[in-house]
This record gives structure tokens, sequence and C-alpha cells, in this order.
């Protein structure tokens, strides 16, 4: 089966769906850990431990902030 490209962005696509694991949010390569809910989404370790933070705050019902102490 040949695919013939019309445009460079579906190659661009192609590549980076390709390339080395990144992080999700800052693109680091280094210190990767996939997201056990979504298959292919990877996040560093200091992104992963912001989203953990971020999520024990929505429970406390706080938004992606901690209160302030003031």
């Amino acid at each position: 089966m040949v695919i013939i490209h019309f445009t460079g962005e579906i190659m661009q696509e192609e590549k980076k769906f390709i390339e080395e694991k990144e992080c999700f949010k800052c693109g680091s390569k280094k210190n990767l850990k996939e997201d056990p809910n979504i298959e292919g989404l990877f996040f560093c370790a200091n992104c992963w431990e912001e989203r953990e933070r971020t999520e024990i705050n929505e429970k406390w019902g706080y938004d992606e902030s901690l209160p302030d102490d003031g």
C-alpha cells in the first residue's frame, strides 16, 4: 500500500507519533511516567508531582492553587 502525503502537516503529525516519548505538559524526555488512565500520555516527574497536588487540591474543593494562608 502506498500513502501519498500532500502536505508537510500530515508528515509532521506522523513524525511526532514516531518520536520519543515526552512529557505532555512541558515536553521533557527525562523521568517519564505513563498516565495509568490514558495510554500513551506521559508526564515527567516534576509535572507528575504537580498533577498529583492539583488532584488533591480539587478533592479538597480548591481550584488549581493552594488557599492563601494570610
